[in-house]
C-alpha cells in the first residue's frame, strides 16, 4: 500500500518552509531550488494563492512511462516513485511528462529526481506550520481528499498556464 501527500491549498500561505526543510535534508544546504518539491504562486485581485506541488503518486505514472532507461521504480517504504541514479541519463524526458511539474532535473548531479517522502516520514509534512501537507495512506483517503487532489491539479494548471 502506497501512502500519499494530501495538499489543502485553501490553507498554504506559500511561507515556502516545505522546501526549505526539504533542500536541507536532501542536499545538506538551504538551497530550495533543489527541494523534491516547489511552491508556486499566483496573484488574483490582491490575494496570493499558493499551492506546493509534488509527486502526487501517480496509479500510472507518465514519467515512468516516459523514461527511456527504466530508471523510475516504484519502492521505499512508502512506495514512493524513485529514480534509480545509476539508471538515469538525464534526458529530463520524466520532467516533460509530469503534468504536475513534480519532476525535476538536478542541475549539479544531472539525475531526474521528484518528492521520495522522505522514506516514509516527510519532513515537509512535519514542518508545516499551517498543516496544508498530511501523509495519509492511499487507501484511506477520503473522497473530500481525492477532490482536493483533482483541485490542486487544476489550480496548478490554471497557474502555469495563466
Amino acid at each position: 500500500m502506497g501512502y500519499f501527500i494530501s495538499i489543502e491549498s485553501k490553507t498554504c500561505t506559500g511561507c515556502r518552509i516545505c522546501e526549505i526543510v526539504c533542500s536541507l535534508s536532501h542536499t545538506g544546504a538551504c538551497w530550495p531550488e533543489r527541494a523534491r518539491l516547489r511552491v508556486v504562486s499566483e496573484e488574483t485581485d490582491g490575494w496570493i494563492d499558493s499551492v506546493p506541488v509534488l509527486c502526487m503518486q501517480c496509479e500510472v505514472p507518465a514519467c515512468r512511462l516516459a523514461c527511456p532507461t527504466g530508471a523510475i521504480f516504484e519502492g521505499g517504504p512508502a512506495g514512493a516513485r524513485l529514480v534509480a541514479a545509476e539508471k538515469c541519463i538525464g534526458c529530463s524526458a520524466c520532467v516533460w511528462a509530469c503534468p504536475f511539474g513534480a519532476s525535476e532535473l538536478d542541475l549539479v548531479t544531472r539525475v531526474a529526481y521528484r518528492c521520495d517522502q522522505c522514506e516514509g516520514d516527510p519532513l515537509c509534512v512535519k514542518h508545516c506550520p499551517t498543516g496544508s501537507l498530511r501523509y495519509v495512506p492511499e487507501d484511506k483517503l477520503t473522497i473530500a481528499e481525492q477532490r482536493r487532489k483533482l483541485e490542486v491539479f487544476i489550480n496548478l494548471q490554471r497557474m502555469i498556464r495563466g
